[in-house]
């Protein structure tokens, strides 16, 4: 019986060792506890900031070791509702502090119903609203109502009063512009963006002035509820497109027209553009040219289409002071565009939605999912897609901004191409300097005239298939200067390249996040600081669950902590292959120079490999299967003990 009784106190042990949470045994190792993983905010805010820091980075940055359970609840809460226009909107509305929720008490299309009830002529009654919104109320729209089904004019109706009240509560969010600073906002907005070198000192001010005198929760909610609309009425205007009435007339707000079959060619202001059938050609598709056109709605409904802009102008899904949303919803689509486009807000809304086929995506700057004192949105539901540009790219999200590229199924290939370097980065100059694939960037002044500013957020989110990312610096997942960059993959065997600051790691007080969920996956980087690396006051986190992964990684790297920075890395699944030479790397802590106030923050890298796989380390590190380590810092003259770097596998 006492034998008996023995077994069952050592099963106890063994299982209750078993079940001891990892960071708690890694952390011990450096004698830390999960409460001293923090940054000292009081030391960290001398080093500089600037206005409109976001509550995302404060809550990131603030518990480190908690970003798996938000960029979960945060990221992954798109992959149930991705195919939803109005999920991307609200998006972007909470991760820049002006989140709405509309439709939590009542739908909006239920409400516009409602004012359409007791109308008789329902369609003449959205027009005359849209008039009271323009102000001119003289306007004639020279429009006969065509024979249709009472639910086709109810429907159509809707679209427009939903157009009209996103119009005029996008006036309201710029009412403390005048006209002429609105003229002022769009011309030297885009020359901001485009680095004209002829944009004066004042200018640059004026623009990011202009920042704090826009009330975006108004704009959102406008566009939340035409987002909704659209929602709820594409599916049934797709089922009857055969019978759709063809029509065009003039607005106070652009054309609005219903095609029906053959090839056609657009370029024109539209302030809504139904295509029913054919494959078309626009050289503007889905983005407002003016302030007096603040609105742009296209809808694609089938076909192989081609949305080619030659000019550096926001031509394709962009929104400026406004909202361009393109929708496709069949085909086999080429999207290319030489100024910003393909899903870009600046002041605005840009949203491109692609529902089927194989897409091919080509930019240049500021496209494809990227937000920059607005929100730009991408979403392609289906397809093997390829998607190529050079900067400002594929999930980027600066100041008061939003970027998000979500992909919701097929083998795609992301492209942050340095066939040509336009924008050589400082760290690697025969690189582009990408900011993309999930990337918040901020503005850094304060070692110049201080007038800094605090980044935005910017996401890509990948549902399933293989997929390969490719860059060159900052990218994959990596913020700078208060931003927050973030990158998911949740199902396929994907392969990632970079070559400095990629793949979970960012630079001065920024967050940089990349979770791969399952498959097998390579990591290669080439230079500095990726795979889950933190340089000053910044958080980086690779965060992979399952699959047998290759690590290819250079220094600073698998945990790398710098310059008072945290670096995390965590496999929790497989048997997987280190592949590292350099010194900080696999769990280890390098504050730097002695003698400031960073010796007297913590400077944290942790390495974790859990799981029970067979892992190969080399052989000239402390890392080995089944066993936990403490590298001190490299300064062994002048060791602090805020300098810790830990490792475990397990």
């Amino acid at each position: 019986m006492k034998r008996v009784l023995m077994f069952i106190f050592l099963g106890a042990l063994v299982l209750g060792a078993s079940r001891v949470d990892p960071i708690d045994e890694v952390l011990a190792k450096g004698g830390l506890v999960k409460e001293d993983v923090h940054f000292d905010r009081a030391l960290m805010d001398f080093y500089g900031g600037g206005p409109y820091r976001l509550k995302i980075f404060d809550l990131l940055v603030n518990r480190p070791l908690e970003i798996p359970y938000y960029n979960r609840l945060f990221v992954h809460q798109l992959f149930e509702g991705g195919d939803r226009l109005a999920q991307g909107v609200f998006f972007a509305s909470l991760r820049t502090d002006a989140a709405v929720r509309r439709g939590l008490i009542q739908h909006p299309y239920a409400a516009m119903k409602e004012a359409l009830a007791e109308e008789e002529d329902k369609f003449s009654y959205a027009l005359d609203q849209l008039k009271e919104v323009s102000g001119q109320e003289d306007f004639t729209c020279e429009f006969e109502p065509p024979q249709w089904s009472p639910e086709t004019e109810e429907a159509l109706s809707v679209i427009i009063l939903a157009s009209a009240q996103a119009i005029e509560m996008r006036n309201l969010a710029f009412r403390d512009l005048s006209v002429e600073e609105q003229e002022r906002l769009w011309e030297k907005s885009l020359s901001y963006i485009g680095d004209d070198t002829a944009l004066t000192t004042e200018d640059v001010y004026f623009v990011e002035e202009a920042i704090g005198r826009v009330e975006y929760s108004l704009l959102y909610a406008g566009l939340e509820d035409l987002t909704m609309v659209l929602d709820t009425l594409i599916p049934f205007i797709d089922s009857l497109k055969a019978q759709l009435p063809r029509f065009e007339f003039e607005t106070p707000y652009g054309m609005v027209k219903i095609a029906g079959e053959g090839d056609d060619e657009y370029d024109g202001d539209y302030l809504l553009l139904i295509e029913t059938g054919g494959d078309e050609y626009y050289e503007r598709a889905g983005a407002n040219p003016d302030i007096a056109h603040p609105l742009s709605v296209v809808i694609d409904l089938e076909g192989s289409d081609r949305y080619i802009n030659p000019s550096h102008d926001p031509a394709i899904a962009a929104g400026v002071l406004g909202a361009g949303i393109l929708i496709d919803w069949r085909g086999d689509d080429v999207y290319e565009s030489n100024g910003t486009g393909e899903g870009a807000g600046l002041f605005g809304l840009g949203l491109l939605y692609d529902r089927e086929g194989t897409d091919h995506y080509e930019g240049f700057s500021n496209c494809q999912g990227s937000g920059t004192f607005g929100a730009g949105i991408l979403v392609d539901v289906a397809g093997d897609d390829r998607y190529r540009g050079i900067r400002g790219i594929q999930g980027y999200g600066f100041t008061k901004g939003c970027g998000l590229l979500l992909d919701l199924a097929g083998d795609d290939r992301y492209v942050a191409r340095n066939d040509t370097v336009p924008f050589p980065s400082p760290q690697s100059p025969d690189y582009n300097a990408a900011m993309a694939q999930g990337f918040g960037f901020g503005k850094r002044a304060d070692f110049t005239d201080g007038k800094s500013l605090a980044g935005g957020v910017g996401v890509l989110a990948d549902a399933q298939g293989d997929d390969t990312y490719e860059a060159g610096v900052f990218a994959q997942g990596c913020g700078y200067w208060y931003g927050v960059g973030m990158l998911t993959d949740r199902e396929g065997n994907d392969t990632y390249s970079g070559v400095w600051y990629v793949q979970g790691s960012g630079a001065h007080f920024a967050v940089g996040v990349l979770n791969d969920v399952s498959g097998n996956d390579t990591y290669s980087a080439f230079k500095n600081m990726a795979q889950g690396a933190g340089h000053d006051f910044t958080v980086g986190y690779l965060l992979e669950e399952a699959g047998n992964d290759v690590y290819n990684a250079p220094n600073l790297s698998l945990g790398g902590g710098n310059a008072s920075g945290f670096g995390f890395f965590w496999d929790s699944q497989g048997d997987d292959v280190y592949n590292v030479t350099a010194k900080t790397t696999l769990g280890l802590a390098n504050i730097g120079s002695r003698g400031g106030l960073r010796d007297r923050c913590l400077c944290l890298g942790l390495f974790m490999d859990t799981g029970g796989g067979n892992d190969t380390y080399p052989r000239d590190k402390p890392a080995r299967n089944n066993r936990t380590w403490f590298q001190p810092g490299l300064n062994a003259k002048e060791p602090l003990d805020t300098e810790i770097g830990v490792g475990l596998d397990r």
